[in-house]
């Protein structure tokens, strides 16, 4: 028996150490030309990063987290839903392929510890695209688990969106689960309980102040100086609190209040839009970390956080959708190369976010408008080229909006230029680009340079192939004509 100021002290360690434990991040890889895996786990290891959550099961990802001691949460794509939901050895073989394949049995494979049926299929946007077809794929998935014997060391889940649950008039109290979905949310908690998973829902703080005028900007940074919202004698005091907490009053509502949260999904971004700025970014991740921390609860949940939180996201991406907004393209607490946008830590002590070392670019060139043309079409060609390339920081709001013309014109038509692995012909415009090695990046709006991946080198490789192919049968026809 430990005297009781060594057992208090080692009860406290356990606290610290299942707090830092409960804080992980989600690794998605929607870019044109994505950080190699080794890199980005490099990247977790050096930011001690202990959980990481993956929108799908690429093998090159799952090869590269091998051996790291990584806790990951592996993805099943939106796409896959109705397959898995209508066969049962689909879903075998995909367990077969992606988690008997790679899971750890205490060696060196990978830490599988959930499996996220789909990516928020009940996205009120998405309409009944994917949720008819979530249970039956989730209840599938869990069966090839337990045929696989793995079913009592990899939990099935299915990550909800922040538009699942609402509350009208904006108090947590009245909080309830969408009409057309609560039937369907009825089975998945029955299920999640039957198997004693938690729910994976998405908080997300940005558009909640984005859409609703009540919701200050304060008060979602968690500032203390905010003015607080009332709900009968509760007191809200941040924006986080209050979403929280309309959930649980949501589960209440159909007889699950004691299911264990896990918030899949949170996080601020940097740019594409207005107050989406890495300051305001760091200040609401510093807040989240210390509330976090803090292990108050809520006011409905006292003294019971989230038992995880996955911030949103690893890295900027550059082929997300944009529908909801520019801004999708850069919640990363790294840019899309790997590095920090401001100081922060993910709880495991002191440690600050370490940028990835040793990347590689393509030539430190760049596309700019060429000046001694005639530029009255110029906006035409810009507006193409963005139609394919990411311009999101030209939004307004973005870091790129305050430069004047024709500088605006010349950051689209890098974007292109850069997107298509620098090829020449890619900054033509009809004559209106051209190419420099000064970098034109003005102030705080940063004309980039494109990562050099094994896509850009085949790529280049495949062009200057074709090219020589072209030329040889240019030649050859040459020869038959002089010839005959």
């Amino acid at each position: 028996m430990y005297p009781f100021p060594v057992f208090l002290f080692l009860t406290i360690l356990c606290l610290l150490g299942s707090t830092a434990d409960a804080i992980g991040v989600n690794w998605g890889t929607m870019s044109s030309h994505p950080l190699p895996p080794p890199k980005v786990v490099e990247l977790l290891k050096s930011s001690e990063v202990s959980k990481v959550k993956l929108f799908d099961a690429d093998p090159l990802v799952l090869q590269a987290l091998s051996g790291s001691n990584i806790v990951v949460t592996l993805g099943i794509p939106n796409s896959m839903l109705k397959t898995l939901n209508s066969s049962r050895k689909a879903a075998e073989s995909w367990v077969h392929d992606n988690v008997t394949r790679y899971f750890s049995h205490g060696g060196a494979g990978v830490r599988i510890e959930y499996v996220a049926v789909g990516d928020e299929p009940f996205l009120q946007s998405y309409g009944d695209q994917f949720h008819p077809f979530v249970i039956g794929a989730a209840m599938n998935i869990q069966a090839a688990l337990t045929k696989a014997n793995l079913g009592g060391e990899v939990k099935v889940v299915v990550p909800c969106s922040f538009d699942t649950f609402v509350s009208e008039s904006g108090r947590p109290s009245k909080g309830h689960f969408r009409t057309d979905l609560n039937k369907t949310m009825i089975e998945l908690l029955t299920f999640l309980s039957k198997h004693h998973s938690p729910l994976f829902v998405t908080i997300s703080p940005f558009i909640s102040f984005q859409q609703n005028k009540n919701i200050s900007l304060d008060f979602s940074l968690f500032k203390e100086n905010a003015r607080h919202h009332n709900d009968s004698h509760r007191t809200y005091k941040n924006s986080f609190d209050l979403s929280y907490d309309t959930l649980v009053s949501a589960l209440s509502k159909i007889g699950f209040p004691e299911i264990d949260i896990v918030v899949a999904r949170i996080g601020w971004p940097t740019d594409g839009a207005a107050n989406a700025t890495s300051s305001i970014a760091e200040t609401f991740m510093k807040g989240l970390i210390d509330h976090l921390h803090s292990k108050t609860g809520t006011p409905l949940r006292r003294r019971n956080p989230p038992i995880e939180t996955f911030m949103f996201s690893l890295l900027d991406e550059d082929h997300r959708s944009i529908t909801s907004g520019n801004f999708e393209r850069h919640w990363g607490v790294f840019t899309f190369d790997g590095q920090a946008k401001y100081h922060f830590n993910f709880g495991q002590g002191t440690k600050n976010l370490v940028n990835a070392q040793f990347v590689e670019y393509l030539a430190p060139k760049w596309c700019v408008v060429n000046n001694n043309k005639d530029l009255s079409n110029a906006s035409a060609s810009a507006l193409e080229a963005c139609s394919t390339s990411d311009c999101t920081a030209l939004s307004p709001g973005g870091s790129c909006s305050n430069i004047s013309w024709p500088s605006n014109i010349s950051y689209a038509f890098n974007s292109y230029y850069q997107q298509n692995d620098q090829r020449a012909d890619s900054c033509d415009f009809g004559g209106l680009g051209l190419i420099t090695t000064v970098d034109p990046s003005v102030d705080t709006c940063r004309f980039f340079v494109e990562l050099q991946t094994s896509h850009s080198t085949s790529a280049h490789e495949a062009y200057i192939f074709l090219r020589i192919i072209l030329l040889l049968a240019c030649l050859f026809s040459c020869l038959l004509g002089f010839t005959w």
